[in-house]
């Protein structure tokens, strides 16, 4: 018998919506200890994932969420909202699948954690790497370490930029049929005024939804278009190295972040 994901994932984890802020993350993982949060539409369906490392990366918030933020962190985390810093579209996992293909996918993909869903794409549970790795340990899984045929760091970011990309072109997609089909359906069918009300409510959702997701596209196609060049990790105003974790938060991004913060404050 397959030992699966169900067994050893977190169910009920706590998530949080792309229009929160980046605040509310931080705040969410220090009131509960986590590094992860799942990012769902309101119906729970995951659409993004957003990590204390890409909060570090992004805003220059403490790495680990132990601590209340000062003024000034605060308020940098209060400019920008979770659907502009999460990974969009994330590789997702059913409770059925087995621990070894979940340890595949976190082992390739180099993810901190996968998103456990339904056949509709709504939230069951989280998957973290501590979770994983009880279930390596009690399972004795073989791991496999150093392997030479792997891509260097880098170029598994590259790696993981582009299946993101392609996974929110075919989320861009259903989107605009989404949108298309609430429109038609607005139109054609009466409705009193409560259930107008929710139909251009969803329609303004879904648009939301578009708009923070080709946002994160053109993001994305910046950073290819970088790596392309050969100046992916490289800082435009001081010529430093751009961390992994900062360009996988901000894909676009060509500063590092002691230069971010020097913008910020002149």
């Amino acid at each position: 018998m397959q030992t699966t994901v169900k067994q050893f994932m977190s169910g009920d984890p706590v998530s949080i919506e792309p229009g929160a802020t980046a605040l509310d993350a931080y705040q969410a993982m220090l009131r509960h200890g986590i590094r992860h949060l799942p990012v769902v539409a309101p119906d729970a369906r995951v659409i993004g994932v957003i990590t204390a490392d890409d909060l570090a990366a992004a805003l220059a918030l403490p790495l680990r969420p132990r601590r209340a933020l000062q003024a000034g962190e605060r308020s940098a985390a209060l400019e920008w909202c979770v659907g502009e810093i999460m990974t969009h579209a994330p590789q997702t996992l059913c409770r059925d699948a087995s621990i070894a293909e979940a340890a595949e996918r976190m082992a390739e993909g180099r993810f901190g954690c996968l998103p456990i869903v339904d056949e509709s794409g709504r939230l069951e549970g989280l998957l973290s790497e501590t979770d994983l790795l009880h279930a390596l340990a009690n399972l004795l899984v073989r791991e496999k370490v150093g392997d030479p045929g792997k891509p260097g760091a880098l170029a598994g970011l590259v790696a993981q930029l582009e299946g993101e990309r392609a996974r929110i072109a075919q989320q861009l997609d259903r989107y605009h049929e989404v949108e298309h089909e609430l429109l038609a359906d607005s139109r054609e069918r009466p409705m009193d005024l409560p259930e107008r009300g929710a139909e251009l409510g969803e329609v303004s959702l879904t648009a939301t939804l578009e708009d923070l997701a080709t946002r994160r596209l053109a993001a994305l196609d910046r950073a290819l278009d970088h790596a392309a060049q050969g100046r992916l990790s490289r800082c435009d105003r001081c010529g430093g190295s751009i961390s992994l974790p900062r360009l996988r938060a901000l894909p676009g991004t060509t500063s590092c972040i002691d230069c971010a913060r020097a913008i910020e404050s002149s």
